[in-house]
């Protein structure tokens, strides 16, 4: 077996070590996007009087609609339960819709309606302007690479390992 120089393990620490800050840095930025502190602020500046629970369900829903909530709660990692009474007050508010599923007439599928997509589109833009405020004083162009970094890392993450 051939012996390496320890000069040459320098590269590979150096790397490990990026991964290392990387994977500290999305712990905080979840950390930060996901706290309740957050979610409040960016439902307070969009307008919209949602509860935690009604603006999580909703968020999912758009993701993965249509969608039965049995599905969603295993994606979410809550029971079933738990789901229903924020979807009646978003089917209540006209932000969701519930249709019979083709594959089981039993069972239904639950999808964002036109007013439930002006509200996500709300809360989204509410979340770029929190955000926009944390990178205030930033360089664009290393906004511009923390958005390709960023982009690249999401793909990756769709694609699996």
């Amino acid at each position: 077996m051939e012996h390496v120089p320890a000069g040459n393990d320098v590269p590979a620490r150096r790397q490990r070590e990026a991964v290392d800050e990387v994977a500290a840095a999305l712990a905080t930025v979840g950390n930060w996007m996901f706290s309740p502190a957050t979610r409040r602020r960016i439902m307070a500046s969009s307008g919209l009087e949602l509860s935690l629970g009604d603006y999580t369900l909703l968020a999912q829903v758009s993701l993965h609609a249509p969608v039965r909530l049995s599905v969603l709660a295993e994606l979410m990692e809550v029971d079933k339960s738990t789901l229903s009474p924020p979807a009646k007050r978003l089917e209540a508010r006209g932000f969701i819709e519930r249709r019979p599923d083709p594959a089981d007439a039993r069972a239904q599928l639950v999808s964002v309606t036109r007013a439930g997509k002006l509200a996500i589109g709300k809360l989204w833009k509410a979340r770029a302007t929190a955000i926009a405020g944390l990178l205030a004083g930033w360089e664009a162009a290393d906004i511009e690479q923390l958005a390709a970094s960023l982009g690249a890392l999401s793909e990756a993450i769709k694609n699996g390992p």
